[in-house]
């Protein structure tokens, strides 16, 4: 795991403090796949109902297709060359799906998508909340980058030295930096997220 993470340029906690996401996915209101839009970037989430593996017979190129559902609503989810994915999905899992939404033959579908499989006990970090989504490396998920990154966020962001005077942080507005740190990883809101903001481009 320190080689995974020295990849990312993480040798130390304060490290992975300042590894911060490259966007967030707003997962309090995900939309139920019956309402997405063609045409428009959304995030979704459902049941896997079925999946299949193949290769098209005009160039050889492998398919790799999940049907995902929120009954009654119904996407096509679809990759091509990826053939593992085959042993990374099963019927049953919960899926949270993002990406561009197309009609084709009169069904929705998702070609590429990022997604993510998230299983009970991530529920509290991966749905109902602003979602990071971190930049990762081979071998390393979005799911254990945010229980590492939320451990090391409960025991250690107060530990962080705030080389700010208390007087300048109240003149100026400013959440102590350890707030600040653990809002930019599990914001509460959009406001929350933007004072946080503020406060590290101080820094």
């Amino acid at each position: 795991r320190g080689k995974l993470f020295a990849n990312l340029g993480v040798a130390t906690v304060e490290d992975l403090f300042y590894l911060f996401p490259r966007r967030y996915e707003d997962r309090r209101r995900l939309t139920p796949i019956g309402q997405l839009r063609a045409g428009e970037w959304q995030t979704a989430a459902g049941e896997v109902l079925a999946k299949d593996g193949h290769r098209t017979y005009w160039n050889k190129k492998h398919v790799f297709e999940v049907t995902v559902a929120d009954e009654p609503g119904r996407v096509r989810v679809i990759w091509f060359n990826q053939p593992y994915l085959e042993n990374y999905f099963h019927a049953g899992d919960r899926v949270v799906v993002h990406g561009r939404v197309e009609v084709f033959k009169e069904k929705l579908q998702m070609v590429s998508p990022e997604y993510e499989i998230i299983a009970p006990e991530d529920e509290g970090l991966s749905t109902g909340r602003i979602v990071p989504v971190y930049p990762l490396t081979k071998g390393m998920g979005q799911r254990y980058l945010r229980k590492v990154m939320h451990a090391a966020l409960e025991r250690h962001a107060r530990d962080l030295p705030d080389l700010l005077p208390p007087e300048v942080r109240h003149s100026q507005g400013l959440e102590p930096l350890g707030e600040a740190i653990s809002q930019l990883h599990f914001p509460d809101d959009e406001e929350a997220q933007e004072a946080a903001d503020k406060r590290v481009s101080f820094e």
